[in-house]
């Protein structure tokens, strides 16, 4: 018995240091804090992630906003960063996605993982991530916008919070 519980233990040590990277690319995920309204709920609540643990009704605003929990089912393997948030090696890599969103070719990029000028006034939904590919290649290779899919703190203020707590 005594074997087993030291091989466990060595076991356990063992999975607690593995850094949370892709061990091909080293890829270091930042999974932010726990400020969000549903952390600590026992869901994945940010949509920069998929998974059979991911909560409903993603919302933009909890990106990098529900860390213990997508952190924790992300080791458990219950969670895993979605393609379309990638961290690029070479902007030639990015992961436009499809046209099949709301709002797509309508002359602006809707997807949050990409900059605009007037992000502060868009009001960015889950749905629109990599649903409005060819508005966002066309301000990416126009100059007007640019990636930001690595970040968690995107360019972005209107935050359905507020809205909520109004």
């Amino acid at each position: 018995m005594r074997k087993i519980s030291a091989a466990l233990s060595i076991i356990c040590l063992t999975i607690g240091t593995i850094p949370l990277t892709a061990q091909s690319n080293r890829v270091i995920i930042d999974f932010g804090d726990d400020s969000g309204l549903y952390a600590d709920d026992g869901d994945c609540d940010d949509p920069r992630f998929e998974g059979r643990k991911m909560g409903a009704g993603l919302l933009t605003d909890n990106i990098g906003r529900d860390a213990s929990d997508c952190r924790a089912l992300f080791m458990q393997g219950r969670v895993t960063l979605s393609p379309l948030f990638a961290p690029l090696t070479d902007p030639a890599d990015i992961n436009y996605g499809d046209d099949d969103g709301e709002y797509a070719n309508d002359g602006e990029c809707d997807d949050i993982r990409f900059t605009r000028p007037d992000a502060s006034e868009v009001l960015y939904m889950a749905d629109d991530i990599g649903h409005d590919a060819t508005d966002c290649r066309t301000a990416v290779e126009a100059g007007l916008s640019q990636w930001q899919g690595n970040s968690i703190r995107m360019e972005q203020q209107y935050m359905f919070q507020e809205e909520m707590s109004e």
